[in-house]
């Protein structure tokens, strides 16, 4: 039997278990919506960056009949206008004839555009959010560990949705200002994955682990759905400072729900049922409670000295570099190198991340059930779903490298590679909780702490590499793309060699 299914926890036929619906369903419902606004608010810069930003301009030589270019030419898009000149000057008709193949490059024009931003300064600015978010991961998950979860939460998506507010003013006064308000926004933030995961520690029972916590975070899947959507259509239509107003309303009015609604754990909460509360608390191994758990004092060394736990540290730095490119960056390339309209950036941008939510719900449905069959261990299970994401996620990303001007390939490449990174919501963000269910939010917050390191440093490196006239060089963005290919390729080796999801001694 593994370890990590308690012997306690066999439901007997007849009594509550995990088929009965409760209020933990509804806090998972409420988390999951939280993260929806939370990741809406988040992703907001990333298709804002390109409603907001003067685009570069660039007279270039395309060679059409050439197999290999190093810029897309489509007649067909907007943002595209050919001149028959070799020297281009702004509303001058009088230009001397030359070749048909030199193009002049020019993103689409919007009145909103007024910021004249190269791309390392977007670059900054993308990475701005991480330097909050990397302080306050651990701070979070030892706060939420020793006082609580419902409280922290409700507190940073408060103060996350009057920054939102505050965006279009921060950005219209000074690049540093927003630059600030982009860091605090990442501190919030970074404080409320950690918190989740000590609020489950006290509500998920361990047969119902996998499918609370997944489905939880899976929110954050769709709010990147709904945030690079709704963005591309606001943007599109009432400008770009009408996607922060309408993402920080939505936090103000989830924060109000939360605080009816949510209780930190079973036996503070006043509606939950006796036999619901009794359920929860005895399939813990130990049957400790939050007070008892509060007491203990964290083993700090031998946390950090754990090679399972340096492990998912590095995964997390291999695995958000590639993730924070895509994110980050992936609006922009649409837009620079396949030239796509605002609307349609953010719904191709989107539908990447619809398919890794569903791959996610289908993924926690089967790895509980693999997992109470009893078909194998929870290591090898953890390690197989994320070896196959890792994988799977590196080969899309070699391929969208070198697919050139191919707009549909690359976008079915995006969408294939996203949608295995799904699969590491049965893998291994679910082994932090079964390697050490009383310091989940702390290991939880570490983990974070380190891909966030990538958060900051793979917006920048892609800002250098596409800076200026760079922004639209397919051989460029090409090695924006082949780095994180090749770190999910370490990814797998040091996962597949030094992961477990066995509980460790320390816990």
């Amino acid at each position: 039997m593994d370890p990590l299914l308690p012997v306690n926890v066999i439901p007997v036929k007849g009594l509550y278990g995990s088929g009965n619906i409760g209020h933990r369903h509804l806090l998972m419902v409420l988390v999951f919506v939280g993260f929806i606004f939370m990741y809406a608010s988040r992703v907001a810069l990333s298709i804002s960056m390109v409603a907001m930003t003067v685009p570069v301009v660039r007279n270039v030589s395309v060679a059409q009949n050439a197999s290999h270019q190093d810029t897309c030419y489509n007649p067909r898009a907007p943002a595209l206008t050919s001149t028959p000149a070799s020297v281009w000057s702004s509303n001058d008709s009088s230009l001397p004839t030359a070749s048909p193949s030199v193009f002049f490059l020019q993103a689409q024009v919007h009145p909103g555009r007024k910021f004249n931003w190269d791309a390392e300064t977007q670059g900054i600015l993308h990475g701005s959010f991480f330097y909050g978010y990397l302080v306050s991961q651990v701070p979070g998950g030892w706060i939420a560990h020793k006082y609580g979860a419902k409280l922290p939460f409700a507190f940073c998506m408060l103060v996350l949705g009057l920054l939102t507010l505050l965006s279009p003013l921060a950005a219209n006064t000074s690049v540093w200002v927003f630059f600030l308000v982009r860091v605090l926004s990442g501190i919030c933030q970074g404080a409320i994955w950690p918190t989740v995961g000590a609020l489950w520690s006290q509500w998920a029972p361990p047969l119902e682990r996998g499918r609370l916590l997944s489905l939880s975070y899976s929110g954050s899947q769709v709010g990147t759905v709904f945030g690079m959507y709704v963005a591309g259509v606001v943007a599109q239509n009432h400008g770009w400072e009408a996607i922060f107003y309408c993402f920080g309303a939505l936090c103000l009015v989830w924060v109000v729900l939360w605080m009816l609604l949510a209780h930190n754990t079973p036996n503070l909460h006043p509606r939950i049922s006796v036999e619901e509360r009794d359920y929860i608390n005895s399939s813990f191994q130990t049957g400790a409670t939050v007070s008892s758990r509060k007491k203990k004092v964290v083993p700090w060394l031998a946390i950090c000295t754990s090679a399972p736990v340096c492990a998912l540290l590095l995964v997390e730095i291999f695995h958000s570099y590639a993730f924070y490119v895509i994110i980050s960056n992936m609006p922009t390339y649409l837009n620079n190198i396949h030239r796509f309209s605002l609307k349609s950036n953010g719904l191709l941008s989107a539908m990447p991340y619809l398919v890794r939510w569903m791959v996610t719900l289908v993924v926690v449905s089967t790895t509980d059930w693999i997992l109470t069959r009893k078909f194998c261990s929870a290591t090898v299970l953890r390690k197989s779903m994320s070896l196959c994401a890792f994988i799977g996620c590196g080969l899309s990303l070699l391929g969208v490298a070198f697919s050139g001007c191919n707009s549909v390939l690359v976008v079915a490449l995006f969408t294939v590679g996203v949608g295995f990174s799904g699969l590491n919501y049965g893998g291994y963000l679910v082994a932090y909780f079964e390697m050490s269910p009383n310091y989940a939010s702390i290991l939880l917050g570490m983990g974070n702490t380190a891909g966030t390191i990538s958060g900051i440093v793979a917006p920048y490196i892609t800002g250098v590499l596409t800076n200026g006239p760079n922004a639209y060089s397919v051989a460029n963005w090409q090695t924006v793309f082949l780095i994180p290919s090749g770190l999910y390729a370490g990814a797998s080796v040091v996962y597949g060699v030094f992961a477990t999801a066995k509980r460790q001694i320390w816990d």
